[in-house]
């Protein structure tokens, strides 16, 4: 490869990394203050005081290594959507390593696990710009976090 192909080649992946962070910033939209709300809430700085957590464990919500919820799951969900309606919701899904062989890595299956909650909370009414979906930090050792936690904040409450 001659240096002028190694430059335009440089070129095009600055140009496609540009092109990706731009789509990204387009995509929130108006959503700014609740993505704001969710980082807020993802630092735990006093904002996060005035959403009303709610703990789920995992083992409960969804089948052993599946992101595919558990009738039980289904229902606690549905139960809280009932509650939350025009409030904000932001759902954090740790990325834990679980035990034994899965079809996703821990990553994969935080991010599907939340969509699922999203579907259910969908399905219930609650509106996509009222969902805030917020990857939790990866845990580590032992003390990896094993319960989904869902913030409900009133629409209109600011942190």
């Amino acid at each position: 490869m001659t240096p002028a192909q190694r430059t335009t080649l440089s070129f095009l992946d600055l140009a496609l990394i540009m092109t990706g962070v731009m789509a990204m910033i387009a995509s929130v939209g108006d959503r700014h203050p609740a993505v704001a709300e969710a980082l807020v809430d993802s630092f735990g700085t006093p904002g996060a005081a005035s959403a009303q957590p709610t703990t789920l464990p995992i083992a409960r919500l969804f089948e052993p290594q599946e992101a595919r919820l558990t009738g039980q799951g289904v229902a606690q969900i549905a139960a809280l959507a009932h509650k939350a309606k025009g409030a904000h919701i932001g759902i954090r899904v740790p990325v834990v390593a679980e035990k034994g062989a899965s079809r996703l890595d821990r990553w994969e299956l935080a991010a599907a696990r939340t969509a699922a909650i999203m579907r259910v909370l969908a399905e219930q009414g609650i509106a996509d710009s009222a969902m805030i979906p917020d990857l939790a930090q990866p845990g580590s050792g032992t003390a990896e976090p094993r319960e989904v936690t869902l913030m409900v904040r009133p629409i209109g409450v600011q942190p």
